[in-house]
């Protein structure tokens, strides 16, 4: 029916004649003589919408008039007229409207009225709306046609099909992969033997068509199908999809008539992404919870991009205020490759862990929502969808510091925890578990030495987590004189889990692993190590050691390895050697004494992001993003490892692993060294004052009080923060009385500090009313606390007094450096030799204090020549650059060799300016050669091995001919310091030997009896020397024996004699292989240099030799063969 209105929402114009204007209602299905047989809302009739108006029924039917049961006229409640209809023509009557109720008792439970005219061949109504569905007016009283089918009347008898009648629902598969894309198929399920029905294919995105997704219009009579390109989802992700299908006589059953089936919807699929979890529960102290995330259509792209099609979802936690990582990654990827037909599911995974933000604060709701997708790397169909958020509780945990400090007193974690304020010494010297957790790879470990010859303290510390170890050693060097020396014992392999700073200065270190666990250690002028150790939220419950274990309850904190447990004393101090020992670890057991195995099932190379950044598209992943860094930690500004990457100018060895044979160690692999383990050790403690220099228990009370009392930082904790520090004043009078000249005021200072900063970082309750922490323990807070006593503090910037510099005012601008000596090379303690065999030795390194890194920071070295028993200077001074890595370690750049006349035994005075103008003490440096060099660890005398050569400040091995004149050789029998002229056998026995002529530029591949044998006669026989008939060999190589003695190999490689290799064959000569086919080291960009023999210690001349290769400790060498190599080249 199709019904017009007019302004007023009625159907025709006002005044306009009834007869003329009726709207005509063609319903069969009206008639009383039909009843719904299935009836259902969606197919019964109701007039609730019916335009007021006049209205006509086809064929002149006329409303009813007597009573309708329920569901007569294909309609619930049908509406029929009480009266009867105008007789004459033109007359119009008024009657009344009724319907039946649902009990079927009252005929006109409802009642309206309509008006009736007489229009000759039909009658015109004014029908108003039905009050409700399902009502509508019953017209006629013929048997209609079923619903699919007509007649000339709508009516029996002639009825016949108006469409194919399609008895089953149509059917969406699910997706089907094609190449490069996918799609779904609407498949119609009518009887193949027909070939008379058209289709008309229409999909629905929630019900509804898209007209940008045209209809599929079927006429051939065969194909039952219709495909849906993934293409035309295109802003219809998260949507269900849907298929509806019509049919139509391709052949009309009665010419001029078409008609079309209504539409019959299929089954839906929905096409989006989803996670398969509404919520989760996450703790602070758990690892990280994986979620599964899966599209329900797969990822497809078209050649060529299907090689690199991926599609990725940036994460987004909001309202997350720092409480929520994400694991590696702030996006998820999705491939074609994880698509899985058997569930038709992309799925994939991601990580979240909660912040370890070390902080007492309440459980969070954070909401994971994923930003609108816009990809260039898979179908567009998912640009602008966003993926469903999900919900994650984030549980808060416990966390808590522990710290042994000064000469060494402890703070079990569970006393910081519980704020009750005592402690316990250990005066014994080894090495000592100080945390480990029972839950995880993680460990500290410690090594105490003797302070003072009474007490012990920390000399180094041993962090290890996975496959992480980090050591920072100042065990090496000199009571009093020493520093910290970080070492990477894997070979230099960290995680990108991990961090690790320092201050400028080198004074301050703190190792940050992805646990969350934190190690801080701070230098007491090469005396002490302070180490303090945060633990991670993963641990409580789980600790043991002499920090304690872990879990609220302080009185049980000395457990021991077998379990046992000491009660906590309730005096302020204590000792207990017996736990102590319990925890030490046996001799060569420690990860200073044997380096851990990597095991690969502990690699934790995780990123975690922060992805609530203000920017789109700016996601910062780090290592310690799942752990909220303190405020407090700005007193460590040079990065030394980060992202699985060292910082190599800011450490002093990226590893202890045993030297290969043949390799060259660079000059800063730090050597072993002996340690006192002390299993012997009494520490000499004193009951009392006076101090070890007589000084009273009042000076000590004065120095220590004054240092705590006049902290700001440490007033502001008294009066913001309730905290007490008379645990640490006690601290410091004790240290006083073996460090009376101060030395351990400082450390107390520093203890106390990091306990403020540590309370109120952690507890929100002090944080203002933004979240922020106090400046006070933030951006008030300086580098090192106090600026070493040398200027003042103000906003969180060291002032420095005048003569003073340094970020914290370290260093005394009006005095030099003050150097203690080399950094041993070798196991020989106190050894100044570096051996050219076992290392670069290109770079001295020197240690000492009050070194300033600055532009005019550099080294003056006074070079010393060999004179065959000592080491004499020769009036050759140079300026060389530093290798800048504390302020108590540097490196000092050695002159080249071709600078000091290719010399390599020689020895150099190093001193070491901050301003260009004054100078420290000198100290000695020798580069030796262990082939014939054998010098005194102090470097002040050399001699020459037997058998061996120091001629001109390099070894030659003997018979070896001077390059220079080859006349000359080295002959130990007659001298081992200079050549040894070649005497001339009888005139029968000579053979002279000539120098082929010089060969063009860029040399020739000269042919040779063999690589090491210049001449295989001419030269004195080792195995006779009154005979001159025997082979000359070129630098390197040694005669050969008779028979064999007109041959030469490489010098120790007798077992080659008698197999000369000729040349070019099997190369130019001994030590290159090709003149012209490797990249040149000079010049990467370039490859017309040459190559050099592996496993022979060879490398390439340079620029001007760029294809020759000699002996690396012989590079003087180069040039010496033109008959091969032709003249230098420009």
């Amino acid at each position: 029916m199709t019904a017009r209105r007019n302004g007023k929402g009625s159907v025709g114009s006002r005044g306009a004649d009834p007869c003329t204007s009726a709207q005509l209602i063609d319903e069969p299905m009206r008639s009383t003589g039909y009843t719904a047989q299935n009836p259902k809302v969606d197919q019964l009739f109701c007039d609730r919408e019916l335009p007021f108006g006049w209205y006509k029924f086809n064929g002149g039917l006329k409303l009813a008039t007597a009573c309708q049961t329920e569901y007569h006229c294909n309609t619930h409640l049908p509406m029929w007229m009480d009266g009867t209809h105008p007789a004459a023509p033109g007359a119009v009557v008024t009657n009344k409207v009724c319907a039946i109720d649902m009990t079927g008792q009252d005929c006109c439970s409802y009642q309206s009225t309509v008006r009736v005219m007489n229009c000759g061949t039909f009658f015109a109504y004014e029908l108003k709306p039905a009050p409700g569905c399902h009502m509508a007016y019953c017209a006629g009283s013929g048997t209609p046609c079923l619903p699919h089918q007509t007649s000339a009347t709508g009516f029996t008898p002639g009825c016949y099909d108006k469409f194919p009648l399609m008895l089953t629902s149509p059917h969406l598969s699910d997706p089907i992969l094609t190449p490069g894309s996918f799609k779904f198929q609407c498949d119609i399920n009518f009887d193949h033997a027909r070939r008379d029905v058209g289709f008309d294919v229409k999909f629905l995105f929630d019900g509804k068509p898209d007209r940008n997704v045209p209809p599929v219009h079927i006429t051939d009579g065969v194909t039952r199908h219709a495909d849906l390109d993934q293409n035309l989802l295109k802003g219809h992700m998260g949507q269900n999809v849907s298929c509806a299908v019509r049919t139509f006589f391709l052949t009309p059953p009665k010419p001029g008539t078409h008609f079309n089936s209504p539409y019959i919807p299929s089954n839906g699929y929905w096409v989006g992404i989803k996670i398969d979890t509404n919520r989760l529960i996450v703790g602070e102290n758990e690892k990280p919870k994986t979620v599964s995330i899966y599209s329900t259509v797969p990822i497809r792209c078209p050649p060529p991009h299907d090689k690199t099609c991926n599609l990725e979802i940036e994460l987004d936690p909001v309202n997350n205020n720092g409480q929520l990582t994400l694991v590696k990654d702030c996006n998820v990827h999705f491939t074609p490759a994880m698509w899985d037909p058997k569930t038709n599911r992309a799925t994939t995974t991601f990580q979240v862990s909660a912040t370890r933000d070390g902080k007492a604060d309440k459980d969070k709701d954070i909401f994971l929502h994923f930003n609108p997708i816009f990809t260039a790397d898979a179908s567009p169909i998912f640009n602008n969808y966003q993926v469903p958020f999900m919900q994650i509780l984030a549980k808060d945990k416990n966390t808590s510091s522990c710290w042994c400090t000064g000469d060494p007193h402890c703070n079990t974690l569970d006393t910081t925890l519980t704020k009750k304020g005592s402690y316990f010494d250990y005066y014994l010297i080894g090495e000592f578990t100080m945390y480990k957790s029972t839950t995880r790879d993680f460990q500290v470990q410690v090594r105490t030495w003797t302070c003072n010859g009474k007490v012990s303290c920390n000399c180094a510390v041993a962090m290890k987590e996975g496959n992480d170890v980090v050591i920072l050693d100042m065990c090496h060097t000199q009571y009093g004189t020493s520093f910290p020396r970080i070492t990477f014992p894997n070979k230099g392999a960290i995680s990108h889990g991990m961090v690790v700073n320092r201050d400028a200065a080198g004074n301050s270190w703190t190792v940050s692993f992805p646990s969350g666990a934190q190690i801080k250690v701070t230098n007491n002028r090469g005396i002490a190590l302070d180490v303090y150790i945060t633990a991670p939220e993963d641990d409580f419950s789980g600790t043991q050691g002499l920090c304690g274990f872990f879990d609220g309850n302080r009185d049980n904190d000395m457990k021991y390895p077998t379990g046992k447990t000491d009660n906590f004393p309730t005096t302020r101090r204590t000792q207990n050697n017996n736990f102590v020992n319990s925890w030490r670890i046996p001799t060569g057991d420690s990860f200073f004494d044997k380096t851990p195995a990597i095991d690969p099932k502990l690699n934790r190379n995780m990123y975690y992001c922060k992805c609530d950044q203000k920017v789109k598209g700016q996601v910062t992943c780090s290592i310690d993003g799942n752990t909220a860094v303190p405020a407090v930690q700005r007193c460590c500004a040079v990065n030394v490892a980060k992202n699985g990457h060292l910082n190599m100018s800011a450490i002093t060895g990226n590893g202890r692993r045993r030297r290969a044979a043949n390799t060259i160690l660079p000059d800063d692999y730090p050597a072993d060294y002996y340690f006192n383990y002390g299993l012997l050790f009494q520490p000499q403690l004193l009951a009392n004052f006076p101090s070890v220099n007589g000084k009273s228990r009042a000076e000590a009370e004065k120095a220590c009080n004054s240092a705590i009392d006049n902290n700001p930082t440490l007033q502001q904790c008294i009066a913001k923060a309730g905290l007490d520090f008379s645990n640490e004043k006690d601290i410091c009078v004790e240290d006083f009385k073996y460090f009376d000249n101060g030395e351990l005021v400082r450390s107390a200072l520093h203890t106390a500090i990091f306990k403020c900063t540590d309370h109120v970082l952690r507890n929100v309750s002090l944080y203002d009313v933004n979240g922020n922490p106090p400046a006070y323990v933030t951006s008030e807070l300086c580098p090192d606390y106090d600026c070493n006593d040398n200027g003042a503090c103000v906003n969180g910037t060291c002032i420095c007094n005048h003569g003073f510099v340094g970020d914290t005012c370290e260093i005394n601008s009006q005095k030099a450096p003050l150097l203690y000596g080399v950094l041993s090379t070798a196991y020989i303690g106190k050894s100044v030799l570096c051996d050219v065999r076992e290392r670069e030795c290109v770079t001295s390194y020197v240690h000492g204090d009050n070194i300033y890194d600055n532009s005019r920071l550099s080294c003056r070295v006074r070079v010393m020549e060999f004179d065959g028993h000592g080491f004499v200077y020769k009036d050759h001074t140079f300026t060389t650059g530093v290798v800048y890595r504390s302020m108590f370690d540097v490196g000092c750049r050695l002159p080249t060799k071709a600078s000091i006349g290719g010399q390599t035994v020689v020895g150099f005075n190093i001193s070491v300016t901050n301003d260009d103008h004054t100078y420290s003490n000198e100290i000695t440096a020798v580069r030796t050669d262990s082939q014939c060099a054998n010098c005194l660890k102090s470097g002040m005398s050399c001699t020459v091995k037997s058998g061996t050569c120091l001629i001109e400040g390099n070894c030659r091995t003997a018979g070896e001919v001077n390059a220079n004149n080859r006349n000359q050789r080295c002959d130990p029998t007659h001298s081992q310091m200079a050549w040894t002229n070649i005497q001339p056998g009888t005139p029968g026995e000579s053979h002279p030997v000539t120098t082929p002529p010089t060969a063009p530029q860029g040399g020739t591949y000269f042919k040779r009896f063999d690589i090491w044998t210049f001449s295989q006669s001419g030269c004195q026989c080792a195995h006779n020397h009154a005979l001159y008939t025997c082979a000359c060999c070129d630098v390197g190589g040694c005669q050969c024996q008779a028979p064999n003695s007109n041959q030469c190999v490489k010098c120790g490689d007798t077992k080659s004699c008698g197999h000369p290799l000729a040349a070019p064959d099997n190369g130019v000569d001994g030590y290159t292989t090709a003149i012209n086919d490797c990249e040149c080291k000079f010049d990467p960009s370039q490859s017309n240099c040459g190559c050099c023999r592996e496993g022979m210690g060879a490398c390439q001349c340079g620029r001007t030799h760029r294809n020759q290769c000699v002996a690396c400790d012989h590079m003087d060498q180069c040039g010496n063969k033109p008959w091969i190599f032709g003249p230098p080249m420009a």
